[in-house]
């Protein structure tokens, strides 16, 4: 079975419950077989819910599930954060050679102190979250978006 079961037993409040194991509704316990053979509304009606997983978005990880009601539906809720994408400082500077952010780079690092140029240099993996690497991506007006897409980049090479 590829969704999760729960009960909401008191309301708002869902329990999931365990693959194959009887379960207690009030006072009448019931077998799994229910899970599987009776309709999403008899099952509902007892407040059991088969509910889809949650699709994460690609390059984002989870913080955090719930299950809720949002709109009257019984859903998995995710809370995501971006997944922090490494690239060795080859990686990096091979795709900013293919998207042209090369030079722009090379300008704004020298312009900073002798330590993030050092860091520049040297620093042999880079993590998309790395102030440095954000305050850079900000400096030149790029996006969160396009600052991870030249991460995924990065990492293809």
């Amino acid at each position: 079975m590829d969704k999760i079961v729960v009960q909401e037993s008191p309301a708002g409040t869902f329990t999931q419950l365990v693959i194959g194991q009887s379960f207690t509704v009030g006072n009448v316990q019931h077998g799994w077989q229910v899970v599987e053979l009776w309709s999403d509304a008899d099952l509902a009606a007892i407040g059991i819910f088969k509910v889809s997983p949650a699709t994460v978005p690609a390059g984002e990880e989870v913080v955090s599930t719930n299950i809720e009601r949002v709109d009257g539906v019984v859903k998995q809720v995710v809370i995501t954060q971006p997944a922090v994408l490494k690239a060795s400082a080859r990686q990096l500077r091979l795709a900013m050679n293919a998207t042209n952010l090369r030079d722009d780079i090379e300008e704004y690092v020298a312009s900073q102190s002798r330590d993030v140029q050092d860091s520049w240099q040297w620093t042999t993996e880079f993590e998309s979250t790395h102030p440095f690497v954000v305050g850079a991506a900000e400096q030149l007006n790029k996006s969160p978006e396009e600052l991870r897409a030249l991460f995924l980049l990065a990492q293809t090479f």
